[in-house]
């Protein structure tokens, strides 16, 4: 599907994905699956796994009317092949392009932990008002991932993880490899 075909509240975040997936491209497999200094995981792999976990969530709230977004699976191949990564990375952008605009109005439950303990809310939102959260917190997380990559000499590109809000300014995280 074009970009010409996707409704307009579901663009910015097909264009995340798609410059998600641009740049795991353009990396090799240990720049993508290295831990961040001083981490044993987190690497730009781990932030990939976790921003589709979140997506996938959402995702399956628009069937069963819950989003869980703390019940995720780490430690998968999305986070240390890149390829896997890719594939995943496709097939969400692909089903978010399908998402039918009427459900964005849809109520969901929203099921989050507080605490290690386990202690857990269930509050209502929308899929639109998730949507949103998730196009934020999938720059927050390319945000992340662009700092990683800068301190390894690699460009993510100098918007690359810039909020929207974010007045233009060139260069930002640019350096040269």
């Amino acid at each position: 599907m074009d970009s010409a075909a996707v409704p307009a509240p579901l663009q910015p975040l097909v264009d995340l994905l798609r410059e998600m997936r641009s740049l795991i491209d353009r990396l090799d497999d240990i720049d993508f699956a290295m831990p961040a200094p001083g981490r044993s995981s987190g690497g730009v792999g781990g932030h990939v796994r976790h921003c589709l976990d979140h997506l996938s969530a959402l995702l399956a709230a628009t069937h069963t009317g819950v989003c869980a977004y703390d019940r995720r699976s780490r430690g998968t191949d999305v986070e240390t092949n890149r390829r896997v990564a890719m594939r995943a990375l496709a097939e969400l952008t692909g089903a978010v392009q399908r998402l039918d605009p009427s459900l964005l109005d849809r109520e969901i439950e929203v099921e989050t932990q507080l605490d290690r303990d386990g202690t857990m809310i269930t509050t209502r939102s929308s899929i639109g008002r998730e949507l949103v959260f998730i196009t934020s917190h999938t720059v927050h997380h390319n945000a992340i991932v662009a700092m990683m990559l800068h301190t390894r000499g690699i460009s993510a590109g100098p918007y690359f993880g810039m909020a929207p809000s974010t007045p233009n300014q060139s260069g930002s995280f640019a350096c040269a490899r």
